[in-house]
Order: structure tokens, then C-alpha cells, then sequence
């Protein structure tokens, strides 16, 4: 036989016992074997190797290798409400690698998943996926899989000879107990669920099958119930596919053209939240903060009466609530949050004429969900709900719908804007892009002209602040 036909009938074989790899982008992904099951052993140690410790000024969470080059898959809720990443650190590898050099390559807008780069200068060991493209779950997991996690040891674990606690990783074994399992709140699609428990610091790192191969990401787990849920491996190859190519200024350009329509778009058919999401962070953060600082001004004094009577008013709804009942009293909540944007209620707040009625209201709605929820489903008392809701404010997505109150209280009701010309401007770190929108009212009138900022953050275009160019 030719080798040019054995090379190819090798690669075929290959391809049958799902071994083969796959470049995305700048990205190759491997796709690892099915034909020898490994022990939990060798599972752990060779996924240990490629998984890391993320350490950020706010957490931190885990991280695993999907080529050697140096890029990895991690949790988008690990990296996107810091302000940076300390470090990335191998605590498997001997020597230890820790990495200072990180690069946030994209955060995906919807899944709760983002990919990053370290600066390398030899290759990592990392780990083979179930599958590279975007297969549907039940073709390489099923329930009742054996899987395996890797964590950090706590302090709950035994210590070993000499006192010495275990350092590096702890396997923790178990099984796949369903494969659809949905929450809105942390991601579109399904989830599938381990029989494991998920703790805090381990959002981001891999599920392993008993092939040694990546099914799944950890994303989140329930208070008071045992176990924690993940992301399909097909996710993750989705979202990589899905990343919009950005080397060139034509690339950038024609992704910006597509950003702003697509806002304009959502916006005009009423899918806010697509529109909020594609805020970008940094503004955000930087209308939050203006905000939560108006409102903290007034807290020493008469501000803090109207707070009161607000908390007041959400413990009356959890309690009006019969016991057993599965399903939060949002109707209720929404109303007593929109009762916010009164003019009696921000003057006894002391903020009239500061801020804006929409900035009040979307304080206190993400001060509501947040709070109502820990009461309502973890069971926290008052001072464990009232940080829960002062954490769910630091947060970016929090943030976004800060920022979003903001941009659209720009816009008039029945009017249709359009992308009039786009402009892409160089700076000293990212480039940022103008553009100017056309308002033509419905109602004939002389239109508007709207100039919207956006930047480019998380390999993608996010809207940023809108202003009035002339009328």
C-alpha cells in the first residue's frame, strides 16, 4: 500500500475510535479516545496537569487546558466581575508554573463560559475533549456515567503522614444523574447534573469521563442540595466557534456594523435582555458606580428611612407567601421596585435630580432579585440576604443593567434608528468605534441624531454610552 493511502487509512481508524483534532480559529481542540477505559487514577493525575488555579482580586476558580499553546477554558462567572487576574497557577505540575501574563481572549455573552490565553514559552499538558464540535450531549454522555472532579484540598480534608495535608488536587468521584437540567439564570440550554458536590473555587474545571476525556465545565451548584450541575464539553466548542474573527481592521469594522444593528435590532423587538448584554463592562462599571455612590450619600441620613421601608416591604411579600411554595413572587417584587421610581420615593430617598428615575428602579430591582432569592430559596436570614443582594450589585451583569437604564432612557418610544455610518478610531490599548445612528420618528418629525460609543472588551463590540449629536 502507498503511504499517502496508509497515512490516510491511520487517519480514518483514528477518526472511528474518536481521536482526531480540531483548529477553530487560532484554537486546536482534541478530540480523545473510546477505546480503552482508564482508572480513576490515571484520570486524575493526567487532568490534573492541565488544570489550573485562577486567582483574581475578587476569588478565585479553576481553569483546564485545551491547547498546548497556552489557551484555556474557564467559567465566565470566575473572571468577569474582577478587575484583573492575579495569577494562573499548575499546583500538579513539578516544578509548579504560575503565569502573571493573562489574556482574556472572549467571555462569551450568553453561556457562562470564556476562554483565555497565558504567555508560554514551552508547551502545557493538556486535556482531549469528548467531542470538537457541536454534538448533542447523549452521544458522548449518558446518566449514570461514572465522571470524575478535581478540586483544591480545604481545609475539611484529612491530613496524611507527618500532618501534612494533601497539596495539588483531590479526585472526587461519581456519577452523571440527569442530562437536562435548566436555569435561566445561569445559562441558556440544558445543564447535566453529578452526583458530586461542587463547592466554592471549583466553578471552571472539568468534568472527566472515564476515558480521561472533558464531557462537561462545572458552572454551579444549589444550596441545600447535594450535587452541582456542568456545561456540556459541546458548549465550549460552540462558543469557540461562534467567536467573531478580529486581526484585521475589516474584521473589526464589519463586526462592529453587525454589533450595533444586532443592539438596535433587540431593541426594537423588545429582547431587552439581548440588548443589556451587550453592554460593555467597563462603562457599566462605571455608571454603577456613579449610582451606588449617589445612593450611599444618602444612607447616614433621611435615605436610609426609604431603604427601610423598601426591605419592609419585600420581607412583607416572602412572608404573605403559603409554606412549600415553589415559585418566587417576582409580579409582586416588580411592583414594589417600580413604586421606586416615584417622585415621592427618590425625594425621601434624597436623590431627585441626581439620578434618573430608570437608575433608581434598576438599583433596586437588582437589589430585590438578589435579596428576595436568598430569602425565599436559601433560606437566609436578613443580614445573609442584604449581602447577597450588596454582592449581586459589585457584579458586572448587575452592572449592565446600570448602564442599559441609562443608554436607552436616550431613545424615544416609536422611534426607528438606523445605522447611518460607523467609524473605527485606534487608541492606545483597543480600538473603539463610533457610530452614528438616524432616529426617524414615526410620527414624521425632523429626526435625530444619536452618536453611540462602543468599545472593544472580551474579543467583542460592546455599546457603550449614546449621545445627542443635533435634533
Amino acid at each position: 500500500m502507498p503511504a499517502a493511502l496508509r497515512i490516510l487509512s491511520l487517519c480514518a481508524a483514528l477518526v472511528a475510535l474518536g481521536c482526531a483534532s480540531r483548529p477553530i480559529g487560532d484554537v486546536t481542540l482534541e478530540r480523545g479516545k473510546t477505546g480503552r477505559v482508564q482508572g480513576d487514577l490515571a484520570v486524575a493525575q493526567k487532568g490534573a496537569a492541565a488544570v489550573a488555579v485562577i486567582s483574581t482580586d475578587v476569588g478565585r476558580g479553576l481553569a483546564f487546558v485545551v491547547d498546548p499553546d497556552g489557551y484555556l477554558i474557564t467559567n465566565r462567572h470566575v473572571i468577569e466581575d474582577a478587575d484583573h487576574i492575579e495569577d494562573v497557577t499548575f499546583p500538579a505540575l513539578r516544578p509548579q508554573r504560575s503565569f502573571a501574563a493573562v489574556r482574556i481572549v472572549y467571555i462569551d455573552p450568553s453561556r457562562d463560559l470564556a476562554l483565555i490565553k497565558l504567555d508560554v514559552d514551552a508547551p502545557l499538558p493538556s486535556l482531549s475533549l469528548a467531542t470538537v464540535g457541536s454534538a448533542p450531549i447523549e452521544e458522548y454522555l449518558h446518566a449514570k456515567d461514572r465522571v470524575l472532579l478535581l478540586a483544591r484540598p480545604g481545609e475539611d480534608e484529612a491530613a496524611g503522614a507527618g500532618g501534612k495535608r494533601p497539596t495539588g488536587f483531590v479526585a472526587r468521584t461519581g456519577n452523571v444523574r440527569e442530562l437536562e437540567v435548566y436555569n435561566p439564570a445561569v445559562g441558556p440550554g440544558a445543564f447535566f447534573g453529578l452526583s458530586q458536590a461542587v463547592r466554592r473555587g471549583q466553578s471552571g474545571g472539568p468534568v472527566l469521563d472515564r476515558y480521561g476525556r472533558v464531557v462537561g465545565v462545572v458552572s454551579w451548584t444549589w444550596k441545600h442540595r447535594v450535587g452541582g450541575y456542568a456545561i456540556p464539553i459541546a458548549e465550549a466548542a460552540q462558543m469557540l466557534s461562534e467567536r467573531p474573527a478580529m486581526d484585521t481592521p475589516a474584521e473589526q469594522s464589519a463586526r462592529a456594523a453587525e454589533r450595533a444593528r444586532g443592539f438596535l435590532k433587540a431593541l426594537d423587538g423588545g429582547d431587552l435582555e439581548v440588548a443589556r448584554r451587550m453592554m460593555s463592562p467597563t462603562y457599566s462599571r462605571k455608571i454603577r458606580q456613579r449610582t451606588m455612590t449617589t445612593i450611599a450619600e444618602q444612607l447616614p441620613g433621611d435615605g436610609r428611612a426609604a431603604v427601610q421601608q423598601f426591605v419592609a416591604a419585600l420581607e412583607d411579600i416572602i412572608d404573605s407567601q403559603p409554606t412549600g411554595a415553589e415559585e418566587l413572587p417576582f409580579s409582586k417584587v416588580q411592583d414594589v421596585v417600580l413604586r421606586t421610581g416615584t417622585r415621592g420615593f427618590m425625594e425621601a430617598l434624597g436623590v431627585e435630580g441626581a439620578l434618573s428615575k430608570d437608575q433608581v428602579i434598576s438599583f433596586f430591582f437588582e437589589f430585590a432579585q438578589a435579596y428576595v432569592g436568598a430569602r425565599y430559596f436559601a433560606e437566609s436570614d436578613q443580614d445573609a440576604a442584604m449581602n447577597a443582594a450588596m454582592m449581586r450589585l459589585q457584579t458586572v451583569d448587575a452592572a449592565r443593567t446600570f448602564a442599559f437604564a441609562e443608554a436607552t432612557g436616550r431613545f424615544k418610544r416609536g422611534a426607528h434608528l438606523e445605522v447611518e455610518r460607523l467609524e473605527i478610531v485606534p487608541g492606545a490599548y483597543a480600538p473603539h468605534a463610533v457610530v452614528t445612528l438616524r432616529n426617524r420618528d414615526a410620527d414624521g418629525r425632523q429626526p435625530t441624531t444619536l452618536v453611540m460609543q462602543m468599545r472593544l472588551e472580551w474579543g467583542d463590540w460592546y455599546v457603550a454610552e449614546l449621545q445627542t449629536a443635533g435634533g
